[in-house]
């Protein structure tokens, strides 16, 4: 009696169908094993530039834990390791991109050096042009929703204006004062709002460091700090200029 004959014999028994046919458990093992390789940084890092990807293309709400997975070309329990959920995906995302655009503005340094007005514009608008999806989704996308991903947006506009305004005002004779003014005067939120404007109407080819120049020259200080101040209320401007020359 013939012994039957084992393709593959070194094989363990049901790896292969036939000579030269992968099984879909050994496939799915080998894939497996492949998306294990990247250490735990890379691979979130990966994700979330999936997920930044993901939520742009499709929206807030058409976006799920697949959609992420198939944009990163993984598995979908993968996903799972790192966000529980798709919002928790985005909040990380926004976080990410949030401390990407704070550092090219030089914001998020423990002691950051005082950024001129100009600088802080231009680098904001550099942001938008060369980080397209991100600006979007921070910007364009993000308000539209509501829970800890708005939350976290709200800070960072608060952060950005801030410095937007601190700047604007560091030649002022008295900044402090008036500094202290900007919750009410919105002074901060109406530096975003003209930066995020600004920025998504910038024209193919246009040089971000030349539109910041002109936009600086049309922000001058004293005519915005003529038109919020108080009324009644005298602020000390630089030396030379008085609201009656305005």
């Amino acid at each position: 009696m013939t012994a039957q004959r084992q393709p593959a014999p070194w094989l363990p028994p049901g790896t292969i169908r036939a000579v030269g046919h992968i099984s879909n458990k050994e496939r799915s093992r080998r894939a497996a094993a492949r998306q294990r390789r990247l250490p735990w940084e890379a691979r979130r890092a990966q994700l979330l530039d999936a997920c930044l990807n993901a939520f742009v293309a499709r929206g807030l709400e058409m976006t799920t834990m697949s959609t992420i997975a198939a944009q990163a070309g993984v598995s979908k329990p993968l996903v799972y390791r790192h966000f529980h959920n798709r919002y928790e995906a985005l909040l990380a995302v926004v976080e990410e991109q949030g401390r990407v655009l704070l550092e090219t503005l030089g914001l998020n340094a423990e002691a950051p050096a005082p950024s001129d007005f100009e600088s802080l514009i231009a680098g904001f608008l550099r942001f938008a042009r060369e980080c397209p999806s991100a600006f979007r989704l921070l910007f364009q996308m993000v308000d539209a929703s509501s829970g800890p991903s708005r939350r976290h947006l709200e800070g960072l506009r608060a952060e950005l204006g801030q410095a937007l305004a601190e700047a604007m005002l560091r030649g002022v004779s008295s900044p402090k004062d008036t500094v202290a003014a900007l919750p009410s005067s919105g002074l901060g939120r109406l530096m975003v709002s003209i930066l995020v404007g600004v920025a998504g109407g910038l024209s193919r080819g246009e040089e971000p460091a030349v539109v910041a120049r002109t936009l600086h020259r049309l922000l001058r200080p004293d005519w915005v700090i003529a038109a919020l101040k108080p009324e009644g209320e005298e602020l000390a401007l630089p030396l030379g200029v008085s609201f009656d020359s305005i």
